[in-house]
């Protein structure tokens, strides 16, 4: 079915494929919706069968206040999708037998509380159960790594380490330093002499604002309007988020990381095993740096990153050779059914394969589900039951609030329904998460609730 959606240039075996015109033009159509719709300056998409490009295209500004064009080469924070290029250095420092995976957190950093109890496999996991540094309130600029880490280093864990999965960049800071620690080089020199150099990530760069680098994007936020986000290197991260980078030196890694030629077969086969599959909903679980999923039936290897200004997904299914990466400048960029729709170009789904899409997943509870509904309905009316939410919700969703929430995500009108998509841990509170359907839109929504069965918060994003 690939096939259908590409055209040979000639029939010479070094011909590259590329997306026949009416492909290309509904792909461009999702991406300029996506974009109006979520608000986003700017936006970089690739679509490759390993290292050949099918379709490559910038759209809007990189720069809005000099009106400077968004292109394949434009560099963007790639946030957390930094975090399988740390589980690869990881791994290459293991092939080289200076670590063991099974190595105690203790023997890198000593000084932490719990690091006895912790091995280097359930940091790359997110099973290590330390806090995640970016929950906390008041965070300093201009942090080193250690800093970062010192927050919660004497803080008790969320749950003994290895029995469930919580999403902590706290992981990923410590992995990096210790990368710094064994490599004897710095996070930034082990990457450019093992990753990016050999494989000619020419544009990819670490600790640096993208701005600052030839034909970096400038970070955007929406508030009303779509404003410049200002920041710092230490603002995008450390292990955990500090790469730019660019969707063609994206192809080529992901070529070479799928294709065998950054880690060996057998780093490669635990970098995509998840040690907790009900650790993380049912979505598939987290290898080393990697969410494991389906969609439409087709095994997915991908990550997403947010960071302040800037949002990414970088996803490839391997069984297919086939990889969508976009980047924006935007955060409110939100990547789940732009892929989604991408896919559904190049991989027609079948007609089971759709209807499965449209069911909630197993382990849905009804209550929530119902309580969540509800709470959308509410939220547009401009009436919130305050008996249904915490006292702190229902201060926050005042009926004016409430509305502009639902208008600017799109979530307005009867639901048509609403998806249960999923759950898992941030900062030790289940966090559940749905896809609502309107009738101009299809909107995420994120619950967590309070002791009592309260709803304790309520994000959403438009999806579409």
């Amino acid at each position: 079915p690939l096939l259908l959606a590409l055209v040979a240039l000639s029939a010479t075996p070094s011909t590259v494929p590329v997306l026949d015109p009416q492909t290309r033009a509904r792909v461009d159509a999702l991406v300029r919706t996506t974009m109006a719709h979520q608000h986003l300056p700017g936006l970089s998409i690739a679509i490759a069968r390993g290292s050949d490009r099918i379709y490559e295209h910038g759209y809007g500004y990189r720069d809005l206040g000099r009106h400077i064009a968004a292109d394949v080469g434009t560099v963007y924070n790639i946030a957390s999708c930094t975090k399988q290029f740390t589980a690869a250095a990881v791994m290459l420092l293991q092939q080289d037998g200076k670590l063991k995976l099974d190595d105690k957190l203790s023997r890198y950093l000593p000084e932490f509380r719990h690091g006895a109890s912790i091995t280097l496999r359930e940091l790359l996991t997110h099973t290590s159960g330390i806090p995640d540094y970016a929950d906390l309130n008041d965070l300093p600029h201009h942090a080193t790594a250690r800093q970062f880490v010192d927050l919660v280093r004497d803080a008790p864990l969320d749950f003994p380490p290895g029995t469930q999965f919580e999403y902590s960049n706290t992981n990923y800071v410590i992995l990096g330093m210790i990368v710094e620690q064994v490599s004897g080089l710095s996070y930034s020199a082990f990457l450019s002499q093992r990753i990016f150099g050999p494989h000619g990530m020419k544009a990819t760069s670490t600790r640096v604002v993208p701005e600052s680098q030839p034909d970096g994007a400038i970070g955007y936020t929406y508030d009303a309007k779509i404003v410049a986000a200002s920041q710092t290197p230490d603002d995008l991260g450390y292990g955990d988020g500090t790469i730019n980078t660019s969707v063609d030196d994206l192809v080529k890694w992901d070529s070479a990381l799928d294709g065998g030629d950054v880690v060996s077969a057998a780093s490669w086969r635990a970098m995509t095993r998840a040690p907790l599959r009900s650790g993380y909903g049912p979505r598939g679980g987290y290898g080393f740096g990697l969410d494991l999923s389906t969609l439409y039936g087709h095994r997915e290897v991908s990550h997403e990153g947010f960071n302040v200004g800037f949002a990414s997904v970088n996803a490839t299914f391997p069984d297919d050779d086939l990889e969508i990466i976009a980047l924006s400048n935007g955060d409110p960029f939100y990547e789940d059914i732009l892929v989604k729709r991408i896919f559904a170009l190049i991989i027609p789904p079948t007609t089971e394969e759709l209807a499965a899409d449209l069911r909630s997943a197993p382990g849905e509870d009804a209550a929530i589900t119902s309580a969540t509904k509800r709470l959308l309905a509410e939220m547009e009316a401009g009436r919130v039951d305050p008996h249904a939410v915490t006292a702190g919700l229902a201060a926050q969703l005042t009926p004016a609030r409430a509305r502009q929430l639902c208008a600017d995500a799109g979530a307005v009108g009867p639901q048509s329904m609403l998806i249960y998509r999923d759950w898992q841990y941030r900062d030790r509170i289940k966090d559940y998460s749905y896809e609502a359907h309107f009738a101009n839109g299809i909107v995420a929504v994120d619950v967590t609730l309070a002791p009592g069965g309260r709803i304790a918060s309520i994000d959403l994003a438009r999806e579409d």
